[in-house]
């Protein structure tokens, strides 16, 4: 058993007993349409983790972070699955929401191209670049460019939409789009293995990805329901780490119109962002302070109010 491993089974096992009595039903909202990153808590339901923890278990798709995190807020759906700085700006100006735990913790956005790969940040100048606006891909591009300065009028910014984004790529329409490792850089390769990318991570910018997420009413309220279901879905993702393909298998079984092929190929990728450099070696979801306070401090360009300390948008349940 690898030392990951461990650590994910270290904190099962000091799972309380399991829930008796009837069960508490519940949805989790994920962020959009079920990808590779939705797989562990999928394979959660399928194999009974929540059931065992008490909980009658929905797994939905979403439409982006922003929507899952209202409906989470507005007590709609019990837990939601969305991008950190999404919910901290949503957080910021009064939705009740807070974090509970993170698996996308080493940023997965960066710069996509076609043929070439940007080596570095100042290859940004020159470039057409496609973005869709209020992604979060275009705030950590903004965020890449004032950490090594590199003015506004150095590149031109081309508006598009979400379903042509990888189409004005591949027809070279643009230069770069930012975007997912595991979602539009995965789209674009998929239809032409000469797309690259570099992770803004790489260029010293590492924001945040997905992670699950409460009302703060339920954490306050009833704090074990919580706890119940993160133990659940880090027994389906150390379940996937262990059997990758028992995940594939899942996903697919519960959506059936998940492309197989593009599940294959993004899940190694999701195992790869499960941690940042701060949270090495500590359990799957444990979020480490500094990486908030650099993803708070990214994300007031794109709309953060206030200036909360990071504790007050997200909570470990998990021991270290």
């Amino acid at each position: 058993m690898t030392r990951f491993a461990f650590l994910i089974f270290g904190v099962l096992l000091c799972a309380p007993a399991l829930a008796q009595g009837p069960k508490v039903p519940a949805t989790l909202r994920l962020d959009w349409v079920p990808g590779p990153h939705h797989i562990g808590p999928v394979l959660a339901a399928q194999r009974g983790y929540y059931a065992e923890e008490g909980i009658d278990m929905s797994v939905r798709p979403g439409r982006g972070s922003g929507s899952t995190v209202q409906v989470v807020a507005s007590g709609a759906d019990l837990f939601g699955f969305a991008d950190a700085g999404a919910m901290a700006i949503a957080a910021s100006k009064g939705a009740p929401v807070i974090m509970i735990a993170n698996v996308t913790q080493l940023g997965p956005n960066g710069a996509i191209t076609l043929d070439r790969r940007m080596e570095s940040p100042k290859d940004i100048a020159g470039k057409t670049i496609g973005l869709v606006p209020g992604e979060s891909a275009h705030v950590a591009l903004l965020a890449v460019a004032k950490k090594h300065g590199i003015p506004e009028s150095a590149y031109r910014i081309v508006t598009i939409e979400a379903a042509s984004k990888i189409a004005a790529l591949l027809t070279k329409k643009v230069d770069m789009i930012p975007g997912f490792r595991f979602g539009d850089y995965l789209r674009a390769y998929s239809q032409n293995p000469n797309v690259k990318i570099t992770l803004f991570s790489d260029w010293g910018v590492n924001i945040l990805g997905n992670g699950y997420l409460v009302s703060t009413a339920t954490l306050e309220k009833n704090p074990e329901l919580a706890q119940r279901f993160l133990r659940a879905t880090l027994r389906g993702w150390q379940d996937a780490l262990t059997d990758p393909k028992a995940g594939i298998d899942a996903l697919v079984k519960e959506f059936p119109d998940t492309n197989r092929q593009f599940v294959e190929m993004g899940l190694p990728m999701v195992f790869e962002h499960m941690h940042s450099q701060a949270t090495k070696g500590r359990p799957l979801g444990w979020m480490a302070e500094e990486d908030w306070k650099s993803t708070l401090e990214i994300m007031k360009s794109a709309g953060l109010e206030g200036d909360r300390p990071p504790r007050s948008f997200y909570r470990n349940l998990i021991d270290p």
